[in-house]
C-alpha cells in the first residue's frame, strides 16, 4: 500500500467521525427491589378512547430483573467526539408517550407526533422551565421543535391533557449513552480509550455512577443494580 492510499485513509476516517481505535462499554440493568405488581393508572379523560386504566410503565422489569428504560452515558464526554446524526420522533400513542424514555444529542431533529384521535398538549420542562408546549389535534400531526432544544439535560414531559401521561427526553452533547432494552441489556460503542464516570438513571430507582477503564477495541462489562427507589432529582 502506498504512501498516497494510506495518507487518503486516514483522511476518511477523520472526516467521517469513525473512531481508528475505540472500545465499548455492555452490561445489564438489574432491579433486585420490591415491586408491588403490575399497577395500573387511572384514567380520568378521554375513556372512551384510552380505556379505563393504562399500565404504569415506570418500572418495567422482566422475569430474571432486568429493567428497562435506564440510560447509562459518560458523564464527560472525550474530547473531539464527532456524533452521527438522526431523526429523533416522540410520539403520542394509545394515550401514553413513545417511547417512554428517548435520548438525543442536541441539535438532532426532534419531531413530536400525534398518532391518536385525541388533543394532546405536550409540555416539557428543564429544571421547571418550560421548554416547548405544544398542541397536537389531530391524528398525524406533527411538529418539529430541534431549534427548542438548545441545552443538556433531563427533560419531563407531560401532557396538559392527560394528567397520566409522563416521559423523558435525555439531551446530550455527545454520542455515548444509551438506554437499557427488554432484558436491562445495553451498549455504548466507540468510546475511545480512557478512564470514564459511567452513570446510570432510572426515573423511578434514581441515579448511580461507576468508574470505567476502556481499553483499545476492547469490551469493558459492567452492571448496575437497583435495589429500591433513590431518587433525589
Amino acid at each position: 500500500m502506498n504512501l498516497l492510499r494510506i495518507v487518503l485513509i486516514v483522511t476518511v476516517l477523520l472526516v467521517s467521525g469513525s473512531p481508528i481505535e475505540a472500545g465499548s462499554i455492555q452490561g445489564e440493568v438489574k432491579f433486585t427491589g420490591s415491586l408491588l405488581g403490575p399497577r395500573k393508572i387511572k384514567v380520568t379523560k378521554d375513556q372512551d378512547y384510552c380505556g379505563e386504566a393504562i399500565p404504569d410503565e415506570t418500572y418495567l422489569v422482566n422475569s430474571i430483573g432486568g429493567l428497562k428504560n435506564a440510560v447509562v452515558f459518560l458523564e464527560q464526554a472525550p474530547a473531539n467526539a464527532v456524533p452521527a446524526r438522526k431523526e429523533r420522533i416522540l410520539n403520542n400513542s394509545g394515550c401514553r408517550f413513545v417511547p417512554r424514555v428517548l435520548t438525543m444529542i442536541k441539535g438532532e431533529k426532534l419531531i413530536v407526533k400525534n398518532s391518536d384521535l385525541k388533543l394532546h398538549i405536550v409540555h416539557a420542562y428543564l429544571d421547571k422551565r418550560t421548554v416547548f408546549n405544544l398542541s397536537l389535534p389531530f391524528r398525524g400531526h406533527t411538529i418539529e421543535i430541534t431549534r427548542k432544544i438548545d441545552k443538556a439535560g433531563i427533560l419531563q414531559v407531560n401532557c396538559d391533557t392527560h394528567a397520566w401521561m409522563r416521559g423523558y427526553i435525555h439531551v446530550f452533547d455527545h454520542p455515548f449513552f444509551a438506554v437499557s432494552d427488554e432484558q436491562g441489556s445495553f451498549t455504548i460503542l466507540d468510546v475511545p480509550p480512557g478512564r470514564y464516570s459511567l452513570r446510570a438513571w432510572h426515573e423511578g430507582a434514581g441515579i448511580q455512577s461507576k468508574e470505567v477503564i476502556v481499553t483499545d477495541k476492547g469490551e469493558f462489562k459492567i452492571d448496575f443494580e437497583f435495589k429500591n427507589s433513590n431518587r433525589t432529582f
